[in-house]
């Protein structure tokens, strides 16, 4: 497990932040998925729906369909037959957009 993620305050005032606003669940799912404890700095990890589930306390209905919404937003993108999500812009946020 990595020691530290890093959300940016333009997580909330970006075009997806704004996307989920009036949201919370959608909120939170993607504040775990940037943040859990499963995560890697690149954004691809073993992550399948009933952690999500567990670790959030949100019903694995609702965060499965807090998931697929994300997905449409472009947040992410989210296989079931391996549950492994892929935070598409994880890297840029945890790393940085430019490496030397």
């Amino acid at each position: 497990m990595r020691e530290y993620g890093k959300i940016a305050p333009g997580f909330w005032i970006g075009t997806t932040g704004k996307a989920m606003r009036g949201d919370p669940t959608l909120q939170v799912v993607a504040a775990y998925l940037v943040t859990s404890p499963h995560a890697t700095m690149i954004g691809v990890y073993h992550c399948p729906i009933t952690y999500l589930s567990h670790d959030t306390g949100i019903p694995f209905e609702g965060a499965s369909k807090a998931l697929r919404r994300l997905e449409e937003l472009g947040f992410c993108s989210y296989d079931h037959a391996s549950e492994e999500v892929f935070v598409i812009r994880m890297a840029a946020y945890q790393i940085g957009t430019d490496l030397s």
